[in-house]
């Protein structure tokens, strides 16, 4: 569970800008066709605003690995490109994370799926 109440202030709307201006930057300025494949979920900012852990989801067809270190390679460029966009006085400092949640989600729905099923009679 990444927040436990709804997010609000300056960091909630600093981190939504952002998360629309990094998903631009990937999409159309990165030069790797794998940062193409990526979809920005969330964007969490420190209270500071000196931290923003970026939550990502990658195709099913795409290997992460690659794409970590698609991210990592392109950091400098995404980070110049933020700085160019004058959003923040201070670059804050990027994390990079898959999201996980989707894939919880979806296990989660096929284990109640399966339970379920198993509490169904066997016959109609």
């Amino acid at each position: 569970m990444r927040h436990a109440k709804p997010p609000t202030g300056r960091p909630h709307r600093v981190a939504e800008l952002l998360r629309e201006r990094l998903a631009l930057i990937l999409l159309h300025k990165c030069a790797d066709p794998r940062l193409k494949e990526l979809t920005l979920t969330e964007v969490e900012m420190s209270p500071d605003l000196k931290q923003a852990r970026v939550f990502y989801v990658a195709r099913e067809t795409v290997d992460q690995g690659q794409v970590r270190i698609a991210l990592d390679k392109a950091l400098g460029f995404i980070k110049q490109e933020v700085a160019r966009e004058h959003i923040l006085r201070v670059m804050p400092e990027f994390i990079f994370l898959p999201d996980t949640g989707l894939e919880r989600a979806a296990q989660l729905e096929r284990l109640f799926q399966e339970a379920k099923e198993k509490s169904e009679p066997q016959g109609s």
